[in-house]
């Protein structure tokens, strides 16, 4: 008898066992090729995150907005919300004390201490698993090389247009002067001039000029783009297989001497330097073109109409030139999503998020996040979009956009300019020229970027206004070289080579 006991000991041990294997076989698969839903299934998902705010209320809890989105993705959210002046500044100390939220979003994600928490393994890798995901398979990869570190993907970018930027001109200028759109450099600059000299406006006085130029920092805004129609390069030149920084290619002298051109003949505003919005100058009626992000346009159309109620703004985004037609392109995102293994532990929690990205990125909820409800945040009739004025209702849609990762179906809608500036951003995305740097992180210009910088940004100015020559120029970029320059060219390449070799 006591043998036959323990031979049904032996037998249950052996099933008993049989199934733990089996139950580890099931739920201990780490291959991220496995089904992303099956994680959703342990659902609802209690995400925390943190994320900045530019406004000085927050969407309330009960937002019926935000209860929606719980609905939609089976999630309870958490925000703590930060406001963006001081956001990098918070999450910079929140990241060294290792108490995480489940998700935050990462504002300037090449920022040192995002950098080094990466390194040190501090947060999932999100690169391999991406494929897998119906809406964040769609994802650029012009945009992913940019947001990665060491070439691998830490995390879900927020989508913005890849390339925003082009030409706002005064169509009832070009109209007046019995003028057409120009379409490359030369025509460009002939418009430009006669805007300056032809009396567009029609008062007998010479009070316009072609180019509104205004400063966004330290650098003149519009001179990268018109840089790239000229044949240069989008911050970084990469020639047989060596990068070089734009500043030091023939293009960039080139461009130079074309805005010293513009300066000299006054065809720019002469107080450019010190000019902080040069959008005020084209708003004031006195300019005929403004060059940034071709969105600025209703903006820039409704001001403009105050001063000349018959004022017209019209949008460019081709100009073509040694090169053909190309325009720059931007970093394609704001921020991104990353995720702690500090407070994610287990890839089933990992993919469950990555499931809540996927869905945040449909087409419903983008439009959710986006507008609010038709009816409640906002109506749309006979095709005109108008937000509501009720400020509970417009207080349950505050910083929705924070929450958006994909925008690829986001309706589009607004007055005839702001649904061509739409247009024109996804044509120029087949036209985009983008940046062979941005994957690559030099320590150096991390630590002393914005000091050697200012070098360069000081000696645009003062060559264009005639306070240097190009001997003053040389100097110039002599300085920036054996101030840093060197050496973050330098690592540059050596990342270049090593990501090359992968």
């Amino acid at each position: 008898m006591k043998r036959s006991h323990k031979k049904k000991t032996r037998i249950k041990a052996a099933v008993l066992l049989t199934i733990v294997a089996l139950a580890v076989t099931a739920c201990g698969g780490k291959d991220p090729q496995g089904d992303p839903k099956a994680a959703g299934q342990q659902g609802p998902l209690n995400l925390t995150m943190m994320l900045p705010t530019y406004n000085p209320e927050q969407m309330p809890t009960d937002s019926s907005v935000l209860k929606q989105l719980e609905e939609k993705t089976n999630t309870k959210i958490t925000v703590s919300w930060v406001p963006s002046s001081s956001y990098t500044d918070k999450l910079s100390a929140t990241v060294a004390s290792g108490e995480l939220p489940k998700t935050f979003v990462a504002l300037e994600p090449k920022a040192s201490f995002i950098v080094n928490a990466a390194r040190s393994g501090m947060f999932w890798e999100v690169g391999p698993y991406l494929k897998s995901y119906p809406n964040l398979s769609k994802m650029s990869d012009i945009v992913l090389k940019n947001i990665s570190i060491d070439g691998k993907i830490y995390g879900v970018y927020r989508e913005r247009d890849l390339a925003r930027f082009g030409l706002m001109i005064r169509q009832d200028w070009l109209d007046n002067l019995g003028l057409k759109t120009p379409k490359n450099m030369d025509e460009f600059y002939n418009v430009l001039k006669a805007f300056t000299t032809g009396d567009p406006d029609k008062n007998g006085k010479p009070d316009t000029i072609g180019l509104a130029v205004g400063m966004q920092g330290n650098t003149i805004a519009g001179f990268k783009d018109i840089l790239v129609y000229m044949g240069g390069p989008n911050e970084w030149e990469l020639k047989d297989g060596k990068l070089s920084p734009a500043h030091m290619t023939p293009a960039y002298l080139d461009t130079l001497n074309f805005y010293k051109k513009l300066y000299d003949e006054k065809i720019i505003n002469q107080d450019f330097a010190i000019v902080k919005d040069g959008r005020q100058v084209i708003n004031k009626g006195q300019a005929g073109v403004w060059i940034d992000n071709m969105f600025d346009g209703k903006g820039i159309d409704d001001n403009i109409k105050k001063i000349e109620p018959k004022a017209q703004i019209n949008l460019i985004n081709r100009i073509s030139g040694p090169k053909g037609e190309q325009t720059r392109a931007g970093a394609g995102y704001l921020g991104m999503y990353m995720i702690p293994k500090t407070s994610v532990k287990t890839e089933a929690e990992f993919k469950q998020i990555l499931e809540y990205f996927d869905k945040v990125s449909g087409k419903e909820i983008q439009n959710l996040m986006k507008y609010g409800f038709e009816g409640k945040q906002y109506t749309v009739e006979n095709g005109n979009y108008k937000q509501s004025t009720d400020p509970k209702l417009k207080t349950e849609i505050l910083d929705g956009n924070q929450f958006m990762v994909m925008q690829n179906e986001v309706i589009s809608y607004g007055n005839d300019l702001e649904k061509l500036s739409y247009k024109l951003f996804q044509d120029n995305a087949t036209i985009a020229l983008a940046n062979p740097a941005a994957p690559y992180i030099s320590n150096t210009e991390v630590e002393k970027g914005k000091e050697i910088s200012k070098i360069i940004d000081d000696a645009v100015v003062k060559y264009i206004m005639g306070s240097i020559d190009e001997a003053g120029w040389k100097q110039a970029l002599d300085k920036w070289q054996q101030s840093g320059g060197n050496k973050v060219i330098e690592e540059m390449n050596a990342e270049h080579a090593k990501q090359a070799k992968k």
